[in-house]
């Protein structure tokens, strides 16, 4: 802080900011995990059609991903807001927290969708389904790799060396993967 001696009035000399630790992250990063393994059981289950999926399978991913989809956007958006709502008067963090919330709500009505299917409200023919389920998981990792990647852009040098590594190991694991 300096101090204006004319206005006798405290001068801010930097933008305060907070340092991103790995626990910050540890949460977004294991909700990550959790959808992604849902992810991989939808498809799964894409790859089982035409032939099917058994009412035992259908209920229990349709449990996992109702329950996903219920708390992972809020429990994102409250992560990205204590890390970035200060900064929102920056463009770019204003138009990448506006881009993740907006991935956040389509991804919430495909699986909204794949729900209604599961449980039999709705009953569309395999090759459509198959499509649904392929758009829906495709969509889920790219919106995780975005998160991730928007969080290291706009976090840039405020991580700790932890949080950094941790968030470049999932990223790179999955590429990899």
């Amino acid at each position: 802080m300096e101090r204006d001696e004319l206005d006798k009035r405290v001068v801010p000399f930097a933008r305060r900011w907070h340092v991103i630790h790995d626990i910050d992250l540890a949460r977004l990063i294991a909700d990550h995990a959790r959808l992604r393994a849902v992810c991989d059981r939808l498809e799964a289950c894409a790859d089982a059609l035409p032939g099917g999926i058994s009412d035992a399978e259908a209920d229990a991913v349709c449990s996992s991903l109702s329950a996903i989809v219920l708390s992972h956007p809020q429990e994102e958006n409250a992560v990205i807001d204590a890390l970035f709502a200060r900064h929102l008067d920056d463009p770019l963090t204003a138009t990448l927290v506006a881009r993740m919330r907006a991935r956040h709500l389509s991804d919430a009505v495909h699986a909204d969708d794949i729900l209604a299917v599961l449980r039999g409200a709705s009953a569309p023919c395999a090759e459509a389904f198959g499509y649904m389920l392929r758009g829906f998981f495709d969509g889920c990792r790219r919106t995780m790799d975005f998160t991730e990647l928007a969080i290291l852009t706009l976090g840039g040098k405020r991580f700790t060396h932890a949080a950094r590594e941790m968030l470049v190991k999932a990223l790179s694991e999955r590429a990899t993967g």
